[in-house]
């Protein structure tokens, strides 16, 4: 009865998640130029955006042409020219945002293409996460590092360089994301996942890509939205779920 059960939840899982990565596309596809809260309501799986004040929470980055600003891309200058070849090529690693990518740089027993639940679960999170901050990403524009004209430019990694605002970083708020709601299923790997965080966000220095304060705001973001889908009755049943195949995937009992 039980695999009767999951068979039946399945169909309306994938209607839900496809629902809401059409959603998403569609919301990118308008420019998000409705208030917020009509731009966040319809497509968001779990989440009430209208409760979760994510401009509240990352306040807004250093005002250009500030003293905090010109040191923090002074900063990055000089992680930049620092990098070796082998810190690079890390970097171009971690530029894709996935389950997947944040954990190749971390030793684990998760294999790729496996343990689908899970892949679907962190999937639906990351689209909640995305569609929040399109809705503050209008509300910056942020020249990314290596956009700014300076004596000495800050030479990006090579490849595919991001576009729009800098602030905040969406990378770091995945990679937070990510590592809240595993620690939520496998605390043992509490502190290997806040290690793999902060090599995950430096790539993103490393590659001349944001500024540590873009970094510390998309951190916040995602560790908020981790810690309201928990909350949230409807999430945390589909997370419950799912938490003993996590922990199949990561070879812990």
């Amino acid at each position: 009865m039980m695999r009767a059960a999951r068979f039946r939840q399945a169909p309306v899982r994938h209607a839900r998640l496809r629902s809401a990565l059409a959603g998403f596309g569609l919301a990118l596809s308008l420019g998000l130029t409705a208030p917020a809260s009509a731009q966040q309501r319809p497509y968001l799986l779990w989440l009430d955006g209208a409760k979760l004040d994510i401009a509240h929470i990352i306040g807004l980055p250093p005002a250009q042409n500030s003293p905090e600003a010109k040191a923090e891309f002074e900063q990055v200058q000089q992680i930049t020219q620092a990098r070796t070849p082998e810190r690079e090529q890390q970097a171009i690693a971690d530029q894709r945002q996935g389950l997947v990518n944040f954990l190749n740089g971390m030793d684990t027993n998760y294999v790729d293409n496996t343990h689908r639940e899970v892949r679907l679960l962190f999937r639906e999170a990351q689209v909640e996460l995305s569609i929040l901050l399109k809705s503050v990403n209008r509300l910056t524009n942020r020249q990314r590092p290596f956009q700014l004209w300076a004596k000495t430019r800050v030479k990006p990694c090579p490849g595919a360089r991001p576009v729009g605002t800098s602030f905040p970083s969406a990378h770091a708020a995945t990679a937070a994301l990510y590592a809240e709601l595993l620690k939520a299923a496998v605390p043992e790997m509490a502190d290997k996942l806040e290690v793999r965080v902060k090599s995950y966000d430096e790539s993103r220095l490393i590659c001349g890509f944001h500024y540590p304060t873009d970094l510390v705001a998309g951190d916040k973001v995602g560790r908020a939205v981790a810690k309201a889908l928990l909350a949230d009755r409807a999430f945390k049943a589909r997370f419950d779920e799912t938490m003993p195949e996590i922990k199949v995937a990561f070879g812990v009992k």
